[in-house]
């Protein structure tokens, strides 16, 4: 189990690092294309499709650390009413339906990938093979599907632990 969360907080920091520097790379460019826009009167014509692009790997990566920590957004009227026991079987089943979500996420972002890399179609302005855009999406839903599963994990070992504890 100490070997399961060490992986699995050095693929958090990994995210963490990814986000920081892709926010800052967002924040470069959108600044860098204005700036241009009004002091040299030139857009930087690249910066929407890399921008949009990136904004969708921070979107993934950003829900897959929220689903770290249980934190992703959810309904809580009928878990609150409900007893420890029964709120953990519904976390369970609210569990396998989200990994259930994100396994169907990878499986299509992965056939838009393998789609992508054999008719070898690229973008439009920075010509960069679309697959690798494309990428963001299954590396975002296999790392929701983990940390959810991480979630569920230590949910149940911190129950068991406080069971013991009484």
């Amino acid at each position: 189990m100490k070997v399961y969360k060490k992986i699995m907080n050095g693929l958090a920091f990994v995210e963490k690092l990814v986000l920081v520097l892709s926010t800052i790379l967002i924040v470069v460019l959108t600044v860098g294309n204005v700036l241009s826009r009004k002091v040299l009167h030139q857009s930087w014509s690249f910066t929407e499709e890399l921008v949009v692009a990136v904004f969708v790997l921070i979107t993934l990566l950003a829900a897959a650390l929220a689903a770290r920590d249980g934190e992703l957004v959810n309904l809580s009227l009928l878990p609150d009413r409900l007893s420890a026991k029964a709120r953990r079987i519904l976390l369970v089943v609210n569990t396998a339906f989200s990994v259930a979500f994100t396994v169907a996420l990878f499986k299509y972002g992965m056939d838009k990938v393998l789609t992508q890399l054999a008719n070898g179609k690229r973008t439009f302005v920075l010509n960069w093979p679309e697959w690798i855009f494309w990428s963001f999406v299954p590396i975002g839903a296999a790392c929701m599907t983990l940390h959810m599963i991480e979630y569920l994990i230590d949910t149940f070992v911190k129950a068991k632990e406080e069971g013991q504890k009484k």
